[in-house]
């Protein structure tokens, strides 16, 4: 029962909304409710064993109603269900045309649950699929002057994401020598024959890697991380990115293991590439959504660089990752909101002083600052734990690709501190220092975020202890080169060279 409410409950109040009054109020805590309530139900199945709901639905084309929830898929089931609640109470209160707004939210909401949550593959492809339709209109009517250009570039790219992984999807169902099935744990046992597992392979990486995104699968995302209103921004980079680290742990690692292993080191170089060019184009921004979008971009880098490694202690922190980059992203973004509406401008060179204790923004910049600090991976804050493990896990089988990915996590220490000096400290512009305070409305989705990134950092069992048993699971890999996976049941363990 409580998988069904994770989804019924967003699209129940989707539905609902366009029937009410445009009254933001009103709008508001009504969207507030399902939020709330899936948040809730979310916290209740962690540390459960794993559940699960079987339904046939559509039995001829292989579609059925499975959904489960097991040491991968309910932190980030939680971490979705916080980031919808978050970005509602994040929303202004003067948001334009709000009935439509939290209901395109909450059908986000219905799309990134339903993806974490099924056991059927083409069930995933739905879902997935749904995701775009919603973002893409949030994106194109509240975003910035370049929204349309940013709305075409980001459904362009998500239309190739879908049509990638419908064509793994189908592939991997119809091209199981076991028999027609799109069950989870039927395509975990598959055995694909041979020549056709390089393509399958193929398509699904493409289809997340756009997802995630990676380098050169990138361009949708600067331009719409940078177009996007803060609450829709928050969406994108803390939930709906992570359905390409979840896709790739789940269907190329869990489905393909052996090709996922023989193409490794190829994945491991995208993901040093993606790291560097991520954190080199932040340092060059002038633009604070641009450059947090970059830093985002960034830490996908690393993250890619871990899944590569496919070893136990990686894929927990890859999970790990997952979350507290949904986390600070989200405050940052929150926050790079909060300055815009305060100042009128995100742009660095306008900016300075506002760390100021008296005409400025301090308490902004002080969370602002914390978020920075928990992006750059300092010790004590949700960053730290994620960067650590996938480091130590990266650098045995990856050690060139794992240099890399550390000297990119300097650079990203270095465009903090270049960022919050230029903006937080320096004279404030007396023709435009009155910049209206904060109100505790605004305030209260950062401090309950930073309020997470701290406990954390604090309490790393907030973001490694659910997962350990799934990942190590899922793992290819033992110490130092040894590969889990077997050519043929009867074979023994591949050894990786080093």
């Amino acid at each position: 029962m409580a998988l069904l409410l994770l989804l019924l409950l967003p699209a129940l109040g989707a539905g609902l909304l366009p029937l009410l009054p445009e009254r933001q109020r009103l709008l508001r805590r009504v969207a507030l409710v399902p939020a709330l309530l899936q948040f809730t139900i979310g916290l209740s199945q962690l540390g459960h064993p794993p559940s699960e709901l079987h339904q046939v639905w559509l039995p001829r084309i292989g579609l059925a109603l499975d959904l489960g929830l097991d040491g991968l898929s309910a932190p980030l089931a939680v971490l979705i269900a916080l980031i919808v609640l978050v970005t509602v109470l994040a929303t202004p209160a003067d948001q334009a045309r709000p009935r439509l707004f939290f209901s395109l939210l909450l059908a986000t909401d219905v799309g990134l649950m339903g993806a974490v949550l099924a056991r059927n593959a083409l069930l995933f492809l739905l879902a997935y699929e749904l995701v775009l339709i919603p973002t893409t209109l949030l994106l194109a009517v509240w975003g910035g002057p370049r929204r349309a250009q940013a709305a075409i570039q980001y459904v362009m790219y998500g239309a190739a994401s879908g049509l990638a992984l419908l064509g793994g999807v189908l592939a991997l169902g119809w091209l199981n020598g076991d028999g027609f099935s799109f069950a989870f744990a039927d395509l975990a046992a598959m055995q694909l024959p041979t020549g056709s597992s390089h393509w399958v392979f193929a398509l699904l990486v493409l289809s997340f890697g756009l997802k995630l995104p990676v380098v050169p699968l990138h361009g949708w995302q600067p331009l719409a991380y940078g177009q996007a209103s803060s609450p829709v921004a928050m969406l994108l980079s803390g939930g709906v990115s992570i359905l390409g680290g979840y896709g790739l742990l789940r269907f190329a690692i869990g489905f393909l293991p052996d090709e996922w292993i023989l193409w490794s080191p190829w994945i491991a170089g995208v993901g040093a590439l993606t790291a560097a060019y991520g954190a080199l184009n932040a340092i060059v921004q002038s633009d604070i959504r641009r450059l947090v979008a970059y830093g985002s971009l960034g830490h996908m880098g690393l993250l890619v660089v871990a899944l590569a490694a496919a070893t136990p202690l990686s894929l927990q922190g890859v999970v790990a990752q997952l979350i507290a980059h949904g986390l600070i992203s989200a405050l940052l973004f929150h926050l790079v909101g909060l300055i815009e509406a305060k100042t009128g401008s995100i742009q660095i060179p306008e900016l300075a002083g506002l760390l100021n204790p008296y005409r400025g923004l301090p308490f902004t910049l002080g969370l602002f600052l914390l978020a920075l600090m928990a992006s750059a991976g300092i010790p004590g804050l949700a960053g730290f734990v994620p960067e650590f493990l996938m480091f130590e896990a990266s650098w045995t089988p990856f050690p060139v690709a794992t240099l890399l990915c550390l000297i990119a996590s300097g650079f990203t220490a270095v465009y903090a501190v270049r960022l919050f000096n230029r903006v937080g400290f320096g004279r404030l512009d007396n023709d435009r220092v009155d910049y209206p305070a904060t109100v505790w409305s605004e305030r209260f989705p950062a401090v309950l975020l930073a309020s997470l990134v701290v406990v954390g950092g604090l309490w790393p069992g907030l973001l490694v202890g659910w997962s350990e048993s799934a990942t190590t699971a899922l793992a290819l890999r033992r110490e130092p080169f040894t590969a889990l996976v077997a050519i043929a049941p009867s074979a023994s363990p591949r050894q990786i060279p080093s």
